[in-house]
């Protein structure tokens, strides 16, 4: 695939029904390994008003702030910021880039014209933690970032469930 660089708008991805979640993000041609897909935005608020929209975002079901740096968030609910229907999966094809000050979706491996794309949300284990319905072999049944992982593979186990495939290996 040829390299690509980053995009003027939202000209690398379509919007369609997803299977994992409401609306998704498609990729819109082949994109290479290491493309800046699309560019996350939103406001720009102090952590505590970013915590108090997270808060409630998540009573609605979805969740779209992101922590810029150590005084600042992003929300990214707006609607013209297309970014915000990239789905959660547990083997995903992308991941977010953060410099402290914007936010990019980039492919992690090569993504084919039509694939959705998919990250990594990153999330803090929260108990109960959000169901994951990714469909991937690899899917750890919640949407809980690598970091926690070893809080949610405690979390099951003192619950007496068994271990989900992806939390077997690590």
């Amino acid at each position: 695939m040829v390299a690509l660089g980053p995009p003027d708008g939202d000209e690398y991805v379509t919007v369609r029904r997803s299977k994992l979640h409401g609306r998704g993000l498609f990729a819109a041609l082949d994109l290479p390994a290491g493309t800046p897909i699309i560019e996350y935005r939103g406001d720009k608020v102090r952590r505590a008003e970013g915590d108090r929209r997270a808060t409630a975002q998540w009573k609605k079901g979805r969740i779209y702030v992101f922590r810029l740096n150590r005084q600042w968030d992003l929300d990214g609910a707006a609607r013209d910021n297309t970014a915000r229907l990239a789905n959660f999966s547990c083997d995903p094809n992308a991941e977010s880039e953060n410099d402290g000050k914007r936010i990019w979706i980039l492919a992690t491996r090569d993504i084919a014209a039509g694939e959705e794309i998919t990250y990594d949300y990153h999330l803090d284990f929260e108990d109960p933690p959000a169901e994951c319905h990714c469909g991937s072999p690899r899917c750890i049944g919640y949407m809980v970032g690598q970091d926690d992982r070893d809080k949610l593979r405690q979390w099951i186990l003192a619950a007496g469930r068994p271990l989900p495939l992806g939390l077997r290996d690590g």
